[in-house]
């Protein structure tokens, strides 16, 4: 059986094909993923994907998640692979959608409500659906919601301090978010240290090229986390601007803009995009930054700012960690972000191995701390489809 797993970012669409026998371990037919789909960035937007040992790379332009699904599809027949049943990460369920869900006509309602929860990443993932319920109509869906790791959140950290009937009536909580990433980094960790998930404590940064989280993790469960009710929350991101003071929202709507327009601004105007002024993408910005761009040195030293000070808390919350992680594509990409990060902190026994960071490879489990660290740094890339796939496997 060939389960097709789609995991659509705000930025980027991967696609993974699984060879599922009862036998054997699930094997990897198809490989790939769509970079700087429907976002403002100088870099050119791509399709890069591997079948079995061949690798393909192309140049195409990607103005939305669907196109890029359609190239998805486009490849699949190409190589000729028969789907037998697919799988979608969706971010945000709310309290509506909280298990993994089969597409029916009776979910896709449900999906639709949804959509306001988390508004550049539902609608991409409910696009890409529609889709494949147009272009494989007899293939079963599944969808897969990233808000699962974080249900068991104490209570103190899903808590908004409003009035609580409001917070009750409305489900004004925090869900956190990148969950699906979490829980495969969290597990990995635990067996590589050879610790029990209940006996470790983790601080993870999820860095993409879209979106971007931090979690806590301790007693086998989260513990806090950086995004929150959305995924606007939280940390400086490509086109999200992360925290806010409400202030500046309430003077934006006095001043006569709509929440519709606010909302745009907030999700898809601001973050690295807002402050340079010309991209979102962090490598770029660098880059500029170090020829002298004062607006991308400043939109650098805010994004890593920013990652500073949830570690930071989340090292005082936890009492110490064991290992601190950088995952996704700007996580494991980005050395100078990770020396800026982890540097100057040798008092919480925190000390980076600059040679190590620096040739650290983007795809591989990498140590990269000192040896004289008393917490671990790890460079580690995520799988969030794996995840994915045993969810769909076993809901088949």
């Amino acid at each position: 059986m060939n389960i097709l797993i789609i995991n659509c970012g705000s930025s980027s669409q991967s696609f993974k094909v699984y060879q599922v026998n009862d036998n054997s371990n699930p094997a990897v037919t198809l490989s790939g993923k769509a970079r700087n789909v429907a976002t403002v960035t100088r870099e050119k937007s791509r399709i890069d994907y591997q079948v079995d040992k061949s690798v393909y790379s192309l140049e195409v332009d990607l103005p939305t998640h669907r196109q890029a699904a359609l190239m998805c599809v486009q490849i699949l027949r190409q190589h000729s692979i028969k789907i037998d049943a697919i799988g979608h990460r969706f971010v945000h369920g709310g309290a509506i959608l909280t298990a993994t869900t089969r597409v029916t006509p009776e979910s896709v309602k449900l999906l639709e409500e949804c959509l306001p929860l988390a508004p550049i990443h539902n609608p991409n993932s409910y696009s890409v659906v529609q889709v494949y319920r147009e272009q494989m109509r007899d293939v079963p869906q599944f969808v897969v919601f990233d808000t699962a790791f974080h249900a068991n959140l104490p209570r103190s950290a899903r808590l908004y301090a409003l009035p609580l009937n409001l917070v009750e009536e409305k489900g004004f909580y925090k869900y956190g978010f990148h969950g699906l990433s979490y829980q495969y980094i969290s597990s990995k960790v635990a067996a590589l240290l050879e610790k029990p998930l209940e006996r470790i404590k983790l601080i993870m940064c999820h860095l993409g090229t879209g979106g971007s989280s931090v979690a806590a993790f301790m007693n086998g469960h989260s513990l806090e986390t950086s995004m929150g009710y959305s995924p606007l929350q939280g940390l400086v991101m490509s086109t999200r601007c992360g925290d806010l003071d409400p202030e500046i929202v309430l003077e934006l709507m006095r001043q006569g803009r709509s929440p519709e327009e606010i909302s745009t601004l907030l999700n898809t105007q601001s973050g690295l995009l807002g402050l340079s002024g010309y991209s979102s993408n962090l490598a770029e910005i660098i880059r500029s930054a170090e020829g002298g761009d004062t607006r991308c040195l400043d939109a650098y030293e805010v994004y890593a700012s920013r990652l500073q000070l949830y570690i930071g808390g989340y090292y005082w919350k936890m009492n110490g960690v064991d290992a601190i992680i950088f995952t996704d594509d700007v996580g494991t990409g980005c050395w100078q972000l990770r020396e800026k990060v982890c540097g100057g902190v040798e008092n919480l026994g925190v000390l980076l191995d600059p040679e190590k960071n620096k040739s650290a490879i983007p795809d591989q489990v990498q140590f990269i701390h000192a040896a004289a660290s008393t917490v671990k740094i790890i460079s580690m890339p995520t799988d969030e489809e794996s995840v994915i796939l045993q969810e769909v496997v076993n809901a088949i």
